[in-house]
């Protein structure tokens, strides 16, 4: 007995030694993010009595009472102290209700449809709003404020598939318009979305083009159509002059469904299959499908789960190189689900402690020859398993890979400028979003304290400014030097860094109660708040002048420009509501944003009808909160002393009507329904400079061409993008490249990368790897 009393007695010992050292290093780290002992205390208590009965029953109570505690986006409405934080994430619909709602389907906290959602109830509550001076009304808004998050999805998920008849799928385009698809492809999709080995592809591409008696095997084609799906796609928003047949990217598609996506439920994973489903996400993705491209990019994870490319390979079966490939495949599915969860906002089936698949190298596969980068992609040595992955530190931001010889470390900081360094930064500010959605939206994040979330944002917050400090000198888009990176990859990273700030900081963004004046949390929220309308007003900052819609598309990541676009609307939309609380002295600039964002959506909706449905939606805002036609900006509460816009008479343009829309039960039709075009003049565009950009982008580069080879000529030097003085955006920062304009070069031939699994006649010539890989 008295051995075990010992025993005890030490342990409790124990115990009380690591708590009083947990207690210390909390309390460092509380002092570091400004955290009070009050504030801790209470954490604590709230923690014991998540569940105490003092709670509100928000599910009995009244509309009234409901309405009282309603947030935007599930923060505290009222105040920072609010058990409204702390109720279960929970839906009120019906989400097999009708084809309606199923083709929309469930839509979280952090996608910008709900943040719309719930904005169109919240000018509807009751709730003290800017009322129209005029009588037009809103039949969005009005008949449609209760109804489902349907009514507030812009995109074509309520459209049918188009049907082509008599499709013959073995028809292929020239070779000419082959070529200019696929460097289409690859020039602007591929170095965001490497799930294609280049190399070995372009060889089989070239053979194949050249020796008609090759016969590929069907997913190969299939992988071949849907590349020349996304890159009509492109050609058409752009604008091309060698364009098709304005559906053409459809047949391509369909092509590519016959040949490998039906009638493959029951079959086992392969790496094709894979890359045929991962490509079909991505085209339902730029086309506006975007619940037909989450449930095939599920698919597509899970195809990879299932032949363990989210795992470190130390085999020796696999070549080094195909080994990069693949794991550049795994990180190509990565982001593309992580911006299709975000856009849902649904859960990720991607658990990051579960992954310990390396970082890409930050270099291109035409230099995969060379022996320095050899050294690094063999990753097989004791040494690089000796380092920690992504499963000890829950994120790739550390997993930087180590070769043990000859090259020390990765430092892709020092790195030339090429398409692979700018994924690699990609994936690591991706892998930030990734925690913001996880903390802030998930339901485990939203029933933790109000403290727990200023600590979890202001770790965020942390985490995205040191992502920006370590970012590569040739893609820092802050820097007020000249760049020799690629002006579409700064584009890029600076939309999804700013898309990133606004996700972290959107909890923040909701009225300022005179009662909660004083208090230490909500003068947090206050500066979050007015962070996250200032990102989004830098965001359109982004957007080029003059409002070109084929310029936009070619300068920044055009399959989720919309995405990114109304996420800064919707945030600019909520703080017109707030009577622009957060950033009073800014409101002339928010004002001018929000109506920059029509502009865009109105210039865009002649090649989109998602931009068309947004066009409409943001219209009824404006109108509700009372901007109305004839009406002058400063009919915007707060807003005054800018110059009136006149309203156009013209008719809303509606692209495309052969597409068959799926029909809404009655009453839930308001947020598409024909409305005027807004009052805005376009004669004078928000935000407008005097700048000429006569900026022509690439529209085909050659596909081995190495990107720190080419000279890019930065017209916008003159003009720098940031003031570091001021933290204020001052300008564009897009820089035209050389038009390149050259044929299909040789390509080496890597047998160690492929299989052979081309089907051909014994009279055929010689085979040829044919591994996408």
């Amino acid at each position: 007995m008295p051995t075990f009393l010992n025993l005890f007695q030490r342990q409790m010992a124990s115990l009380e030694g690591k708590i009083q050292a947990y207690e210390d290093v909390l309390r460092k780290l509380s002092s570091r993010f400004g955290i009070s002992d009050e504030q801790l205390m209470s954490f604590a208590l709230a923690e014991s009595a998540a569940e105490s009965a003092t709670q509100p029953d928000l599910y009995a109570a009244t509309p009234e009472v409901r309405k009282f505690f309603w947030v935007l986006g599930s923060e505290p409405y009222l105040s920072t102290t609010s058990l409204v934080s702390h109720i279960a994430d929970h839906t009120e619909e019906d989400f097999n209700r009708d084809d309606f709602t199923r083709a929309t389907g469930f839509i979280g906290k952090s996608s910008e449809i709900s943040w719309l959602q719930m904005l169109s109830k919240y000018v509807n509550s009751g709730c003290e709003v800017c009322h129209p001076t005029s009588d037009i009304p809103s039949p969005a808004l009005t008949s449609s404020c209760d109804g489902p998050i349907a009514s507030s999805n812009y995109h074509l998920d309520d459209f049918d598939m188009p049907t082509v008849e008599r499709l013959d799928t073995s028809e292929l385009p020239s070779k000419d318009t082959a070529t200019k698809l696929f460097n289409a492809y690859l020039s602007s999709v591929h170095p965001s979305f490497p799930i294609i080995g280049i190399s070995t592809f372009a060889s089989q591409f070239q053979a194949f083009f050249h020796n008609p008696s090759l016969k590929p095997g069907n997913k190969w084609l299939a992988i071949l159509n849907l590349i020349f799906a996304i890159g009509a796609r492109y050609a058409h928003l752009t604008n091309a002059e060698w364009r098709r047949d304005e559906d053409d990217h459809y047949s391509y598609f369909i092509r590519a469904s016959n040949m490998s996506l039906e009638g493959q439920l029951l079959h086992h994973s392969d790496l094709q299959q894979l890359q045929v489903e991962g490509l079909a996400s991505f085209y339902m993705l730029s086309s506006g499908h975007i619940n037909r491209s989450w449930k095939l990019c599920g698919s597509a994870v899970r195809s990879a789960l299932s032949l363990g490319l989210h795992l470190r390979n130390i085999g020796t079966c696999t070549s080094d190189t195909s080994k990069e490939i693949r794991y550049r495949v795994w990180w190509a599915l990565y982001t593309l689900e992580h911006r299709l969860s975000v856009m849902t906002g649904r859960p990720s089936c991607i658990i990051d402690v579960a992954c310990t698949t390396p970082l890409p190298v930050p270099f291109d596969e035409s230099d995969f020859r060379k022996e320095s980068v050899m050294r690094l992609i063999n990753r097989s040595t004791p040494e690089d398993l000796s380092q920690p992955g992504p499963a000890s530190n829950s994120s790739p931001n550390s997993n930087l890979r180590k070769t043990g010889k000859g090259m020390e470390s990765a430092d892709a900081s020092a790195a030339a400028p090429c398409k692979s360094l700018y994924f690699l930064q990609l994936i690591k500010l991706t892998s930030i979003a990734k925690k913001m959605t996880s903390k802030l939206y998930n339901p485990d994040g939203v029933e933790k304290p109000w403290s727990s979330m200023v600590f979890a944002i202001r770790g965020l917050m942390l985490d995205l400014d040191s992502w920006l400090i370590n970012l590569p000198a040739a893609y820092d888009f802050t820097s007020t030097h000249a760049s020799q990176g690629s002006a579409t990859h700064r584009m890029s990273l600076a939309l999804t860094f700013y898309s990133t700030k606004i996700g972290i900081t959107k909890p923040c963004l909701r009225r300022i109660e005179s009662s909660a004046l004083g208090d230490k949390s909500e003068e947090f929220c206050r500066k979050a708040a007015a962070e996250c309308v200032e990102s989004a007003c830098h965001m359109l900052r982004l957007f080029p002048e003059p409002l070109e819609a084929s310029l936009l598309h070619k300068l920044s990541p055009w399959w989720c420009i919309l995405h990114f676009l109304m996420q800064a609307t919707a945030v600019l939309l909520i703080e017109l509501s707030f009577h622009v609380q957060h950033v009073p002295e800014k409101a002339a600039m928010v004002s001018k944003a929000a109506i920059k964002s029509y502009d865009w959506l109105a210039v865009m909706s002649e090649t989109s009808m998602a931009s068309e449905k947004a066009r409409r939606m943001c219209d009824e805002f404006l109108r509700r909160l009372g901007f109305n036609g004839g009406a002058e900006i400063h009919s915007f509460p707060c807003i005054a002393g800018l110059a009136s816009r006149n309203s156009p008479d013209d008719e809303p343009h509606d692209p495309r009507p052969r597409l068959t829309r799926i029909v809404a039960p009655d009453g839930f039709r308001g947020g598409v329904g024909p409305m005027p075009l807004s009052p805005v003049d376009h004669s004078t565009a928000a935000f407008a400079r005097p700048l000429s950009v006569g900026l022509e982008a690439p529209e085909a580069h050659e596909f081995d061409q190495d990107e720190k080879a080419l000279t890019v000529h930065n017209l916008y030097d003159g003009y720098l993008p940031y003031d570091p003085n001021t933290g204020q955006i001052t300008g564009s920062f897009f820089s035209p490249e050389d038009d390149i304009d050259i044929g299909l070069g040789p390509y080496y031939w890597d047998e160690a990368m492929g299989d052979h699994y081309y089907q051909q006649p014994a009279s055929a010539s010689p085979m040829i790897p044919n591994d996408p890989r």
